[in-house]
């Protein structure tokens, strides 16, 4: 285990997120660490804010020059990460950045911060607004009364999860199904839909709505909302950013013994 030299300053690394609205969505929090750290490292979802990172702080750089076609994100990941440890092995403050809530679906944040924490150095990570977040605002959806389930899409099917369809169910990243490789091929991603939506049709259905959501990256524009029957999802216009939620097929039935236990069971 590297040990930071104690006669040398000891680096640092804090891990925010942009959120997703263009700077609109950036915390106060998020903008002072990216503002004062002595190198920015950035995942960017849009060229105007990779430039605001940039004028905000000069010592930024940008980590999206490591995909690469054909190159499993896998090991665009751990590039990423090595990149972010080398800077915090240097004993300088490291903010790393990226967009959304840096904890959701960015396996690099999660890794940095753990190698640099057995590494001896500071971490830790400020949240960002999620697609999840808007989500919610945008569709005016909430967990209660019936429950909420979210799991990616792709480890939805390979994992077999079992879930409740009385509850909300989210699957993200519904575009990239069962891809590797960057950049996200069309084909694979049409094969996948096709096979969510046999394995959902089990549970719902087929005139069930769903919805195909995307939240928007600019003040100027709307959210992505496509509305349409589970059967013709395979149709769908979706991209890497699509999130898909399926409503709840029917209430659920509350336990009438647990509803006793609970004190909660009507007089």
């Amino acid at each position: 285990m590297t040990q930071p030299q104690s006669s040398a300053p000891q680096g640092t690394l804090i891990v925010v997120g942009t959120g997703i609205k263009l700077v609109s969505h950036v915390t106060q929090a998020a903008q002072q660490a990216i503002a004062q750290a002595e190198v920015v490292l950035f995942v960017a979802g849009d060229a105007l804010v990779a430039t605001w990172i940039t004028r905000l702080n000069p010592a930024a750089e940008s980590l999206h020059v490591l995909y690469a076609p054909g190159k499993r994100r896998r090991q665009t990941y751990r590039e990423m990460t090595a990149r972010i440890l080398a800077e915090v092995r240097q004993g300088r403050q490291v903010c790393a950045a990226f967009y959304g809530h840096p904890g959701v679906f960015v396996r690099p944040a999660h890794a940095a911060i753990r190698q640099a924490r057995r590494e001896g150095f500071p971490a830790g990570m400020l949240p960002g607004i999620s697609a999840e977040d808007c989500l919610f605002a945008d569709l005016e959806v909430t967990p209660l009364p019936a429950g909420w389930q979210r799991y990616e899409a792709t480890d939805f099917l390979q994992q077999q999860r079992q879930f409740d369809p009385t509850c909300h169910l989210i699957l993200w990243q519904i575009g990239v199904i069962g891809q590797r490789h960057f950049p996200a091929d069309d084909e694979t991603g049409r094969a996948g839909l096709r096979q969510l939506t046999h394995t959902l049709l089990e549970s719902y259905p087929a005139g069930h709505e769903v919805i195909v959501y995307e939240a928007a990256i600019y003040p100027t524009l709307a959210p992505v909302i496509q509305r349409q029957p589970l059967a013709r999802l395979p149709q769908a216009n979706v991209t890497p950013l699509s999130t898909l939620y399926i409503p709840p097929v029917a209430a659920p039935r509350p336990d009438p013994t647990m509803l006793r236990r609970l004190g909660l069971a009507n007089p």
